[in-house]
């Protein structure tokens, strides 16, 4: 098949690699939309989060083409979404290591997965590659995604690491299920109240349906980003207030747009309740820090390419809660999952004005510099 391989910072390499097969437990899909997700692209840019060889995308929905003898209630023709649940719930653990009486039974030893040592892929050094361990990564991750023709999913359970998506959703929406559950899942962390103020930073396609399914949460969002392109969609799709960072101090507005805020150190920064960090960009941190109010809740969404250094203090007077967008959510995944794609289907997220580019899986080198153009790009999409 088809394939679009990763070889290092700018070098993807469209080839033809092996036909993947399936045991009786799998199911084989072939991939109709696949996004470009931010942690691709700092692949693409620094070469980082990937290793050579792997076929990276795992923002994608497909059609089930065939179904192990063995994979019940999954049938040909099947509209999909193939989607890890999450390795603390589907791993098995041993039930008495440090690790499994703490509930993070995902770093269990039992649950580690050696190479054969006899691959063509162990024996040229890519152990990473080897199908004995590929079979327990995450697709797109460390194991063969969707920027490829077809795409296996392994040990397939519906409604736990496949799920089918309604007629009404298209190929290109379905494609946002797995980035919408993520923003679900980080808005759930914040824990939404309806009276909140929410501040989302940077608007990116993680930013956006931040932004989106906080409106179903909160009483007022504000948004704050640099491209003229991404503000006025954020805009469109229904932000309070959105603040252009290329011109104005974000920090500044905040706190004329929230008040001025109160903490064991006096009075100083602004009275957000919930700030939702996905820039990844260091200044931006620093900024979200002062923005929040005492008690206030930062989630720390977007990856960081640098250092950030911060103001501790700050956040010790100000009592704010920091969260790992890493952290588990409060509901099990596979709910969360079934939220995202409801949202979608009753139209309370709208991600059709996200998908702003298409390539076919020749052009992906051209899709990936696009997507580093934020005045250019939203959403790219890549068609097999």
């Amino acid at each position: 098949m088809k394939a679009a391989v990763f070889y290092g910072a700018r070098d993807f390499r469209v080839e033809e690699i092996e036909d993947p097969e399936i045991e009786p437990t799998d199911v084989l899909v072939k991939v109709k939309a696949c996004g470009i997700c931010g942690s691709d692209l700092h692949a693409y840019k620094q070469g980082i989060f990937s290793r050579p060889g792997f076929v990276m995308g795992h923002e994608l929905a497909g059609e089930v083409v065939e179904v192990g003898k063995e994979v019940k209630d999954v049938n040909v023709g099947d509209r999909v979404v193939p989607l890890v649940v999450g390795l603390n719930e589907a791993s098995k653990g041993c039930g008495q290591c440090f690790w499994c009486l703490r509930g993070q039974k995902q770093w269990c030893a039992s649950n580690a997965h050696k190479p054969c040592g006899e691959c063509k892929y162990c024996q040229s050094g890519k152990f990473w590659m080897c199908q004995k361990i590929q079979r327990h990564m995450l697709i797109g991750y460390s194991r063969n995604g969707g920027y490829a023709e077809y795409v296996v999913v392994p040990d397939a359970v519906l409604g736990s690491n496949i799920f089918r998506i309604p007629e009404s959703i298209s190929w290109e929406e379905a494609a946002f299920v797995e980035p919408l559950w993520g923003a679900y899942r980080w808005v759930m962390l914040a824990d939404p109240q309806p009276y909140d103020t929410a501040v989302v930073t940077g608007l990116g396609t993680i930013g956006l349906l931040v932004m989106e399914v906080l409106k179903n949460f909160v009483s007022k969002v504000i948004v704050t980003e640099v491209s003229q392109k991404r503000l006025q969609l954020a805009k469109e799709l229904g932000a309070d207030v959105a603040i252009d960072a290329a011109k104005d101090d974000p920090l500044k507005k905040v706190i004329e747009l929230t008040g001025a805020g109160r903490s064991f150190s006096g009075k100083g920064g602004g009275c957000a309740d919930i700030v939702m960090e996905c820039s990844g960009v260091a200044l931006v941190l620093q900024q979200a820090i002062e923005m929040a109010r005492a008690g206030g809740r930062i989630v720390l969404v977007g990856l960081f390419e640098e250092d950030v250094p911060i103001n501790v203090n700050h956040i010790i007077h100000k009592q704010l809660s920091l969260i790992s967008s890493f952290n588990w959510g409060k509901k099990p995944v596979r709910q969360e999952i079934q939220e995202a794609i409801k949202l979608l289907a009753e139209g309370k997220v709208n991600v059709k004005p996200l998908i702003s580019h298409q390539f076919t899986l020749d052009g992906i080198m051209e899709a990936f510099e696009v997507q580093t153009k934020p005045d250019q790009s939203i959403k790219v999409l890549i068609k097999p």
